[in-house]
Formats: structure tokens, sequence, C-alpha cells
């Protein structure tokens, strides 16, 4: 009967696998879908270690908190990352007087800016395709949203080269990154990119390689079928922020509070005290302020519910990794992408440093940070979306980044064993000497969100207020108390957030409108002017998005 059966049946098992396949992703759908509808939570306790947090320049400000917590600032910031220290700095320049708490539910600058790459990087092209092609948005704002990105790199710089100390803590530094394409259809794909890059932002310069120039230039392997290169960054985020922060807390003694363990449980309103309308519950206390920024990246929807199915978390993960014996030495002036269908990794490597081997000095090649493989994972990136847990790493992705260099990179890479013997690493066999994950966040249309938040949005209102101080003139008690945003920044943190904070610092101040001179880390001119206004967070653009197509964008 059996062997009948199977006779009977042979014909329809290529039916039932499809059946069995569609099953499984409807469940996959299903799982995330759930996922998107619950409320995020706070940063979980006790996360993966990043290589970026050992050995910080500034230990005393790792845990930093006040003896007794502030009752009351103009400003409350929740996040202390590169949204967090931009939106502080900004708002000093402007409205030197303003007081600012900023509350960090873990250590500082532990979240998604201490996890991430390092990259100073955007990729233009695809960006523009994704805004022209995907949301049907007109060339020339979507060309406004490139340039902001790309004003980062020059930003950043200019900031670090403006004081030697930072520039040395950071390792900010410019770089040619190289675009590394495994597959032909994809490389026929990025170059229609690159040429409708170049249609609307003709002024920033992409080369294309061929297999063979692209193998030999970039000491890459035979799977390489071609390359874009194009300018780009590099540096150490989490001493990045952490100098700023020690710099803030140094000019503004008086003014700047850092408080952390000490994650916001909630955010209310109290109108018996309208110049200070906004209560913010700690697990050490409530502080009363005039404005509450978020700046929570992937986690904005815990304290913000409508954004809830508007925006989303995603686990990544990253990596140090020893470079092979054979690969290139170049101190630190190249960093990579590796693009493959529905996915890509991303790879920076440190300069090199000078190190005592017994009598002798010896240079030594900086770790290779690689960080991806979101589509390895069991179920194709699907669950990894809408996951805020940052405690664990997943086994396939971490499989993938443990295999990604010495396969592209091949005959250049050399092998393992041959650096086994390295005492200044104590992992032994094997070149990842470290692999963490983190949380990023993602909004339905795959643009941040920054700027001021409707009541619609925060489901509080100041309606019935009635301020006692005056509202002229600017500053950060000048302008009409509320809450902000500054969070949600596409995974592509280091070319969204620096200026996203910058701007906002300015608006809290009540400046957006004036045209102010450059300065390190800024534009000049007015905010209204090199801000793009998509990227505002109004009830109206965000009531046409829902998380679920973002599925069809990332995967």
């Amino acid at each position: 009967m059996g062997a009948i059966l199977s006779t009977l049946l042979g014909p329809l098992k290529p039916l039932v696998t499809a059946i069995g396949i569609l099953r499984d992703l409807a469940k996959q759908f299903s799982a995330a879908d759930a996922r998107f509808n619950e409320d995020p939570g706070l940063p979980r306790a006790a996360p993966t270690r990043p290589f970026w947090l050992d050995e910080p320049p500034f230990p005393e400000l790792a845990d930093i908190q006040s003896e007794i917590l502030p009752e009351q600032a103009d400003v409350i910031i929740i996040g202390s990352g590169i949204s967090g220290v931009a939106i502080a700095r900004s708002l000093f320049e402007a409205s030197p007087s303003a007081s600012v708490v900023v509350v960090e539910a873990r250590q500082l600058c532990s979240g998604a800016t201490g996890r991430n790459g390092g990259h100073i990087k955007a990729s233009p092209h695809e960006t523009i395709e994704h805004l022209i092609t995907k949301l049907g948005m007109p060339g020339e704002r979507a060309a406004a949203l490139v340039r902001f990105q790309l004003a980062h790199l020059e930003n950043l710089v200019a900031l670090c080269e403006s004081d030697a100390d930072l520039l040395a803590i950071s390792e900010c530094r410019k770089v040619e990154t190289v675009d590394l394409i495994v597959e032909d259809k994809i490389f026929t794909d990025v170059k229609h990119s690159v040429a409708l890059l170049n249609k609307w932002v003709p002024e920033f310069k992409m080369t294309t390689w061929s297999a063979a120039e692209a193998q030999q230039k970039f000491s890459a392997g035979p799977h390489v079928v071609g390359a874009v290169t194009y300018d780009a960054g590099a540096l150490w985020p989490y001493r990045f922020v952490t100098a700023l922060w020690r710099h803030l807390l140094d000019a503004h003694p008086d003014l700047l509070s850092i408080e952390t363990s000490t994650p916001a449980e909630a955010v209310a309103t109290d109108r018996s005290t309208p110049d200070y309308p906004y209560r913010v519950t700690t697990p050490r206390g409530t502080i009363r302020a005039r404005h509450v920024v978020h700046a929570t990246n992937a986690f904005a929807s815990h304290l913000l519910p409508e954004l809830r199915r508007k925006v989303t978390g995603l686990r990544a993960h990253m990596s140090a990794q020893r470079p092979g014996p054979k690969f290139p030495d170049l101190d630190g002036a190249r960093s990579w992408s590796i693009i493959y269908n529905a996915g890509f990794d991303y790879i920076s490597q440190r300069p090199s440093r000078t190190v005592r081997d017994g009598e002798t000095t010896v240079r030594e090649a900086g770790e290779v940070m690689t960080g991806g493989g979101f589509v390895r994972s069991a179920d194709q990136g699907l669950d990894q979306l809408g996951v805020f847990d940052d405690t664990t790493t997943d086994f396939f992705t971490g499989l993938h980044l443990h295999g990604i260099l010495p396969t592209t990179f091949g005959p250049y890479w050399g092998s393992d064993a041959a650096n086994s013997g390295r005492t200044d690493y104590a992992t032994g066999e094997g070149h990842v000497t470290k692999l963490w994950s983190g949380i990023i966040g993602f909004s339905a249309d795959m643009i941040p969100l920054v700027g001021r938040l409707e009541s619609k949005i925060t489901g509080r209102s100041l309606a019935a207020t009635k301020r006692a101080s005056s509202t002229t003139g600017t500053g950060a008690g000048a302008v009409e108390p509320g809450e902000w945003i500054s969070a949600v920044f596409q995974g592509d943190g280091m070319v969204w957030a620096w200026l996203s904070g910058t701007a906002l610092g300015i608006m809290l101040a009540g400046r957006e409108q004036e045209d102010l001179p450059p300065a390190p880390g800024r534009p000049s001119g007015c905010v209204v002017d090199w801000f793009p206004k998509e990227m505002r967070p109004t009830h109206d653009r965000l009531k046409k998005i829902d998380i679920t197509n973002l599925a069809d964008l990332l995967l």
C-alpha cells in the first residue's frame, strides 16, 4: 500500500512542498505582525557587550548619575546616544542658559550608537532609488534627503578636526568605501541606481569597476562581479559621543545632568504648573520639564504608543575580527560593503597601531569591524523584526559573520591558524574576537522622525495650560512646551542622527528661522533650509504608513 500511495502522490510532492513553504511564511509574517503591536518595553538589562565599550576613555561617565535626581529642567532628553548628545550640544550653543537633564535606561551610550558599525557612510544611490522608485517622491525632494545624509561626513570630520583630543579619541577619518557586488543582477541594479543618483545629485562622484578591476584593485576573491567606490568616513562611535558628553559636562556643570540607570517609565502632563507641564517618571523619582525629547530610536513607541505599527525595532549583529595575515594593511583608510540579493554586510577597519612584542616594536593592523547577515537568520530576517532583546545573538547570523570575510576576500585573507599564536587576543584560534547584537529602529517609510510631536501622536494635550512666563524671544524657556523626537534612523544613524539632533536643538531654542553662521559640526544658514521637511513626524505622514510595508522594503 505504501508503494502505491507513493506512486500516486509522487507528482504532487512539489505542490505539497510549495504549500508547506507558503504555510511557514504565513506563520512567520503573522508572528512578526503580532510583535509590531506590542510595547517594546525598556532596553533590556545585561545586553551583549560590544567591542566599542571596552576600555572607555572616560570610565567615570559609564554609570554617572546625580546623588539626588534633579526636580526640574527646561529640557529632558531621553537617551544618551549620538542623537541625544547632538541635541544637547546644539541647544547649549543656541540657548546657553537652558537647563538639561539626560535620562538613560542603562549605561551611557550603551544603545544603538554604542553597538553600531562606526560607518559615516551614506549609500546615496540606494537611498535615492528607494525614495523615488518605492515611495514615489519627487526627484528634487529625494535629492534634498540624500544631500542631508551626505552632509554628515563633512560636518562630523570638521567637528573632530576642530579638537585634537576629540580627533584622536574618536579615530574619526575620511575613507574610500567600496561596495563589492557578488551577483550579476545586483550589479546591473546598482549601475541603474548610480545613474539615477548622477541625474539628481551630480556633484557626488561614484566610480564603477568591472569584476577583474574590482578583484585586483580591492583584493577581492573570484565571487565579486563588480564594485562601486565613493567617499565615506568612519569613527569609534562610543568614544566620540562620550568625549562630547565629557566636554558638555565640563562646560555646563550647573545646567547639565546625566542620569544613567534611570529609565523613563512614563510621561504625563500636569496643567497646574504650565511653565513645567511635563512629568517624567523614573524609578528614582519624577522630573518636571518644559520639553521632553524622545531620543530613544527603536524604543520610541514605548512612551509613544501611537507609533506602534509605524515604527519598530530590528535586532542587528556586529563583530570585531582579527584581519587575516594576508589582508592588506590600509591603516583604516578604506571601508567595504558586500552586496548580495536581499542583503548586505558592512565592514570597516580600525587604523593600525604600534605594539610591543618582547624587545621590539611592531606594527599591528586594526580590527576589522564587520556587521550584517540580517537575512541569514532562520526565517530570513523576519524573526529579527520587531525584536528588542539585545541580550543574545542569533546563531545563524553569527555563523554568517564568522565566514563572510575569508569567503569574500579569498586568497587575500589567509588562514586563521597562522594567527592563533598571537598573544594580543585571548580567544586563540579563529578570527572573530567579539560578537554582539543591538536594536536599530525602522519607520514604515524608512525615513527618520525628527521634530515636534503633535498631541494626536503623543496622546498628551496641553491645550488647557496657560503659561505665566513670556513666550517672546529665543531660548528653550521661550518656546511653547512640547514633546519632540529625534529617532528611528533605519540602521544608518551615523548619516542621519547627528544633524537631526543638531537641527532639533536649534528648534528647541526657537531659532530655526535664523540665518546662523557655520560652526564645527553644523551647517550654515537656516535650519528650515537644510533640514528636509519630509523628516517631520506629522500626523498626516504617520497615518498613511504601516509597518507591514517594511517587509517589502527590506526583504
